[in-house]
């Protein structure tokens, strides 16, 4: 993942791969690639001395996804590396929040203790993601776009698979009611706190077999019979 005043990225490597080629795959530096370079793309817009610069209202995700991921392809090629991975970068421009999602993960925007917007997944089949990396078709172009009006206040919550596959929306903002409500006092509340929170409560939640989640609910509309969270790594990141 990356964050930056302005945007966030986060990419989740396919582990399937472990299971096609153990020693040769490595999933988790394909997707730490793409958010290395995503980083370094919308760094650009800083840099006085760049073209990019004087276009910094005009920055697209997709576009920034897909320069990512050409400079990702060329370091495969020459260095033999194998993996895939889905991938989320948003980019705020004044009171614009502008996201390209790829796959399985997904951004949330909650404004006074609701959501009133949220990704869906973007698969081919049930748990089967789109994906960029080895033997995938899908590109930067196939990403969901969406333009989302924000105001001062809003909470941005963005995270992998392992966050929304193991906790319910009334989970996510039964932490965010007491956010509010601390900051109702005047207290003044950390996003950190809140992202540490989730993140700690979907690993929980992952290891629990006897309690339903979004995992559990999606694989039983599926005809597939499933019970309990899904063990997965989790990332969350949270914004204010």
């Amino acid at each position: 993942f990356f964050v930056r005043y302005d945007s966030l990225g986060v990419a989740d490597g396919v582990g399937g791969w472990r299971n096609v080629a153990p020693l040769l795959a490595d999933s988790a530096l394909y997707s730490r690639k793409l958010m290395h370079y995503s980083f370094a793309e919308l760094e650009r817009y800083d840099n006085i001395d760049d073209e990019k610069y004087y276009h910094y209202n005009e920055v697209n995700p997709v576009d920034i996804l897909q320069t990512s991921y050409d400079q990702v392809v060329k370091d495969s090629t020459l260095k033999g590396i194998i993996g895939s991975s889905t991938a989320l970068i948003a980019v705020l421009r004044e009171d614009e929040l502008r996201i390209a999602n790829l796959g399985d993960c997904g951004i949330g925007v909650i404004r006074y203790n609701d959501f009133i917007f949220q990704t869906e997944e973007q698969q081919h089949s049930f748990n089967y993601p789109y994906q960029l990396g080895t033997s995938s078709y899908d590109t930067p172009q196939d990403s969901q776009q969406f333009t989302v009006k924000i105001q001062h206040g809003d909470i941005i919550i963005m995270g992998s698979d392992g966050i929304f596959d193991n906790l319910f929306e009334e989970d996510i903002l039964e932490e965010i009611t007491q956010f509010f409500c601390q900051r109702q006092s005047g207290l003044k509340v950390d996003p950190q706190i809140i992202s540490d929170t989730l993140a700690w409560k979907a690993k929980n939640a992952s290891k629990d077999i006897n309690v339903p989640s979004p995992f559990q609910s999606r694989a039983m509309q599926e005809g597939l019979y499933y019970s309990g969270g899904k063990r997965d790594d989790v990332s969350v990141l949270v914004a204010v």
